[in-house]
C-alpha cells in the first residue's frame, strides 16, 4: 500500500484540506500585519497632531450612524464651540481628538474600515467604518472639511 497513492479518496482529502488550511492561515496572517501596519500609522499620526499643540483652529465635520449631521466648529484656547444644523438629531460634538478614538477603535475592532488622514496636519479626515459583517445598518462615517487653523 503506498501512502501517497492520489487515487485514495483519503489522501486527496488530505492534501486538499492541508491547502486549505494553508490558504487561510496565510490570509489570516495578511490581514493581522496589515491591521498592525495601519495601528502603527494612526499613532504615528496621532503623536505628530498632539505634538502641533493647535489651540485655534475651525473646521465642519459631516458624521452618521443611522442619522446624520453637520457641523461646525471653531477651537479657540483649546476650547471647542460647536454650531449645529437644523433639524440635527445626532451628533454634533466630534472633536479631532475623538476622531482619533474612533479610528483607533475601527482599527482594532471593525469589520471594514476605510481611513483617509489628512496629508499637512495627520488627522483621521474621512472614515468609513463597518461595525460587523452580520449586522445591517451598523456603519457609520466621519468626514471633516473646510479645517483652517490659527482661524481665530
Amino acid at each position: 500500500m503506498n501512502l501517497f497513492d492520489l487515487r485514495n479518496p483519503f489522501v486527496v482529502l488530505i492534501v486538499l484540506g492541508s491547502l486549505i488550511i494553508l490558504i487561510y492561515s496565510s490570509w489570516g496572517i495578511y490581514a493581522v500585519s496589515e491591521r498592525s501596519r495601519e495601528l502603527n500609522q494612526y499613532e504615528q499620526y496621532r503623536d505628530y497632531w498632539q505634538s502641533l499643540n493647535l489651540r485655534d483652529y475651525a473646521y465642519v465635520i459631516e458624521e452618521g450612524c443611522m442619522f446624520g449631521s453637520i457641523t461646525s466648529a471653531t477651537v479657540s484656547s483649546g476650547e471647542h464651540n460647536f454650531v449645529k444644523y437644523e433639524n440635527q438629531l445626532f451628533g454634533g460634538s466630534t472633536t479631532i481628538d475623538d476622531l482619533f478614538d474612533q479610528a483607533e477603535q475601527a482599527i482594532k475592532e471593525s469589520h471594514k474600515l476605510e481611513l483617509r488622514f489628512n496629508k499637512d496636519f495627520r488627522f483621521p479626515e474621512k472614515m468609513r467604518v463597518d461595525w460587523s459583517k452580520d449586522i445591517i445598518d451598523d456603519e457609520c462615517f466621519y468626514e471633516v472639511t473646510e479645517f483652517r487653523p490659527n482661524e481665530l
